[in-house]
């Protein structure tokens, strides 16, 4: 590897200390040692964002360091300029803005947030997103949703749906009328929740729904591990479409459904190599456990 010039490594020092003082400054606040906060949300090498993350990320909104942190960054103005640079037009401000937002959980800046979704910038996009999966709550899921609606099945804005919906939205939306791309999405967002609400809902998506909402129900049911929906999704394994029958079989290995041996084996001669390999595999599945 070629070596860095003196200036690169000073650079990179340089932005290491400023980091280190902003971490100091912010985790002083979080534990109440201090209420003064100053920040410079263009200091180069520095990313507010990530840092606050650190500190927060697996703290609830309503604990006390984030609420210190939150009441630090609105009393000093900082948020303020958060919301602001959300509409600024360098595409990094945005972006940073963005994460900022969402490592606070600033929900007054959800409709800011939802805009930036339609950003053609990745950078920016994705931060977004980020953001209101963190952020969370109806106003987020439902800016996910509308995202998802005009942009297809994104597995981004599936995974941070899945963390900002609140109780019962996503089974909710699974029983109304949606757009192609919503449904599924919503069943893929459903199985990565693994909440046992939402397997009335994608039951009935295996009997009633599209193939590919059909093909996505088996496989989040078998997430969530649902022993319920086993009669149904041994059903799935006698489907027209292949990529049902596979869906099924890997589901029924995944919920180690002993009942649905018999049937799993029927696919041995399934005219589909991936359905016979599918079966196969939750075969051995079953007979390992």
């Amino acid at each position: 590897m070629p070596s860095r010039s003196p200036v690169a490594v000073i650079h990179q020092a340089q932005a290491g200390i400023r980091r280190s003082a902003l971490r100091r400054q912010l985790q002083a606040v979080a534990a109440g040692k201090s209420t003064s906060l100053s920040i410079d949300l263009d200091q180069s090498g520095v990313d507010v964002g990530e840092i606050i993350e650190e500190i927060t990320s697996r703290l609830p909104m309503e604990s006390m360091p984030v609420q210190r942190l939150v009441f630090a960054f609105k009393s000093s103005g900082t948020a303020d300029r958060v919301v602001e640079r959300l509409g600024a037009k360098s595409p990094q401000q945005r972006a940073n803005s963005a994460r900022v937002a969402g490592a606070l959980r600033l929900t007054e800046a959800v409709t800011w947030v939802a805009a930036l979704l339609e950003s053609r910038d990745r950078a920016v996009s994705d931060a977004a997103a980020r953001a209101l999966g963190k952020i969370g709550g109806a106003r987020s899921a439902t800016a996910l949703v509308l995202a998802i609606q005009r942009r297809g099945l994104n597995r981004r804005l599936v995974a941070e749906l899945a963390r900002a919906a609140p109780d019962l939205f996503v089974e909710v939306a699974l029983a109304e009328p949606q757009r192609p791309a919503v449904r599924p999405a919503l069943a893929i967002a459903a199985g990565l929740r693994r909440r046992q609400t939402a397997v009335g809902p994608l039951m009935r998506l295996m009997e009633r729904g599209s193939r590919r909402e059909r093909v996505i129900s088996c496989r989040a049911l078998g997430w969530i591990g649902s022993g319920t929906a086993v009669p149904v999704i041994t059903r799935a394994l006698a489907d027209r479409d292949w990529k049902v029958r596979m869906s099924a079989a890997k589901a029924l290995g995944a919920l180690h459904a002993h009942s649905a041996k018999n049937d799993l084996k029927y696919l041995h001669i399934d005219r589909n190599a991936r359905v016979r390999k599918a079966a196969e595999q939750a075969l051995y599945r079953l007979r390992t456990r």
